[in-house]
């Protein structure tokens, strides 16, 4: 009965398992690049550029807003790249997932473009209100990351095969 159960290594569902499987841990390994990068360029290098004391204020302003934008490039890049593994996977993203898809459209829709227009002017020469945005974008941050991070050890979770079972045995989850 045991064999009637089991794909065939040349089977075309065994290929097209193989093949979700490694679609699969491509996108878990790409949720936790991004949850790195975004720690690394979003909480690390962006406030250490402040401690540089021969970069001026306005110096480390310009350089974080490009530093900003090509975070959220690469940022963006990961979150496609995740969302047509996961396509090619058959799996639909999971929550904490959509999570931190939601806080990156957030960051990037509303809250930079308010931060960025203080920076102008902070730039230009302006003097600006204190303002709380700051700590608001390191709680997303933050809240992304975590976000990330669970995605991607729920994932990791998924392929591993369950105790008592084979690898071809395990039904495939679509849930994550």
């Amino acid at each position: 009965m045991e064999a009637l159960t089991r794909a065939h290594p040349c089977s075309a569902s065994h290929v097209r398992s193989s093949a979700g499987t490694a679609a699969s841990q491509a996108a878990a390994a790409t949720t936790m690049f991004w949850a790195g990068a975004a720690v690394s360029g979003n909480l690390i290098a962006a406030p250490a550029k402040f401690q540089a004391s021969s970069l001026s204020l306005p110096v480390a302003l310009e350089v974080g807003r490009m530093q900003f934008l090509w975070i959220g490039v690469a940022e963006a890049i990961c979150l496609l790249a995740i969302l047509l593994l996961l396509t090619a996977a058959r799996r639909w993203p999971s929550w904490p997932l959509l999570a931190a898809a939601a806080v990156f459209a957030f960051q990037r829709l509303w809250l930079l473009p308010l931060l960025d227009t203080r920076t102008l002017a902070i730039i230009a020469g302006a003097q600006v209100e204190e303002s709380s945005l700051h700590i608001v974008y390191v709680a997303a941050e933050i809240l992304k990351t975590v976000c990330l991070v669970w995605a991607g050890t729920l994932s990791l979770r998924l392929l591993q095969p369950q105790r008592g079972r084979s690898p071809l045995q395990n039904p495939i989850n679509h849930s994550t």
